[in-house]
């Protein structure tokens, strides 16, 4: 983890040493977005769709730092029971430059994930853990300011109950930039 972190920041810091080269901005989105959750432990995956919301400053063309917010509803869950997932995650974006509309990205982003549940004459209950993603996508430019994000797939690591989870996160929306 240390490693990474201190990749990460070698990144951000190459990023500023060119950014008199080359044009900031920012970038709005919101997304549909699909998680599938493994509890892990033998436990059956779960089904959760909802939406997601970021917010990015770019300090080059290419590089920049993002701030995601996600949530979703878990499917499939018995009458008079729900279970929600949200999530919170920071890092760097990095994209790749292209010729034509398609600019694919990767990124990494660290944060947290609370998990909730109740159930009609039982309560709730709910629980906070660390998170992470690695991953990328594509985003298609439509106008200037608004592109499609075609898809963006990510790898979900997080930790609930000393136990590991390993999940998928699909995503695919709206974006808009400013002064790019």
């Amino acid at each position: 983890m240390r490693n990474f972190m201190i990749v990460c920041g070698l990144v951000l810091l190459g990023a500023v040493s060119v950014s008199a080269q080359e044009n900031r901005g920012v970038e709005v989105s919101g997304s549909y977005q699909y998680v599938r959750f493994n509890p892990g432990g033998g436990a059956s995956g779960i089904n959760c769709q909802g939406g997601s919301g970021s917010f990015g400053a770019y300090l080059t063309s290419r590089a920049g730092v993002i701030g995601e917010f996600g949530a979703c509803r878990v499917t499939g869950m018995p009458s008079g029971s729900s279970a929600h997932e949200m999530n919170y995650l920071f890092g760097p974006r990095m994209y790749f430059h292209s010729n034509g509309r398609v600019f694919p990205f990767v990124q990494t982003l660290l944060g947290a994930e609370r998990l909730s549940a109740a159930a009609t004459g039982v309560g709730s209950l709910a629980s906070n853990a660390f998170a992470w993603t690695a991953g990328g996508g594509a985003d298609v430019t439509l106008t200037r300011h608004v592109s499609l994000r075609a898809i963006q797939v990510e790898y979900l690591y997080t930790r609930f109950g000393g136990a590991s989870q390993n999940s998928m996160r699909v995503q695919s929306g709206i974006v808009w930039r400013f002064g790019r």
